[in-house]
């Protein structure tokens, strides 16, 4: 589901993830399985990849909370923080 390389989410091909973050990135209203499947792809993103700075122990921390539309945009704004864009 990550390809730290460049391709992320867009490359990904489950047919889950695109519609979730597509929704997201829209302002639609979200089902439970998209959250899940954006929280799905964020914790691999964090752990995969080698991350350093002060608040990755936070967003790993915080990745397996996602429970909310407010949730993700709390966790992409500390990312967007450290530089972390899987968007």
């Amino acid at each position: 589901m990550v390809d730290l390389d460049g391709n992320y989410w867009i490359a990904e091909t489950s047919g889950v993830l695109r519609p979730a973050i597509e929704a997201y990135l829209k302002d639609l209203e979200m089902t439970g399985e998209q959250i899940a499947a954006m929280r799905a792809y964020f914790r691999q993103w964090i752990f995969i990849g080698d991350w350093v700075g002060g608040s990755i122990g936070d967003l790993k921390a915080m990745v397996d909370r996602i429970k909310t539309r407010a949730d993700i945009h709390e966790w992409l704004f500390l990312a967007d923080l450290e530089g972390i864009d899987p968007l």
